[in-house]
């Protein structure tokens, strides 16, 4: 299996939480850190793509101009 490496900055408190479960498990971060990205991959790549399906749906037509809040607004802070 061809790897490709990946280095990730996270806060220190998620990064606590990995170092007691690859403790509790007995594995390496590194081992945790992947099998958490690998079960959740899947679900964020099917979500992704339905959010690019439905803003791909959307037609010219069924968009608006704009709404003139900013009238709305101004008038409210006089």
């Amino acid at each position: 299996m061809t790897t490709k490496k990946l280095t990730l900055e996270i806060e220190e408190s998620l990064y606590e939480q990995l170092e007691r479960v690859a403790e509790m498990s007995e594995e390496s971060k590194e081992t945790i850190a992947i099998r958490i990205i690998a079960g959740r991959l899947p679900s964020v790549a099917r979500q992704a793509q339905e959010l690019k399906e439905m803003l791909d749906s959307i037609t010219p037509d069924q968009l608006h101009g704009e709404i003139g809040l900013e009238e709305a607004v101004d008038r409210d802070f006089i």
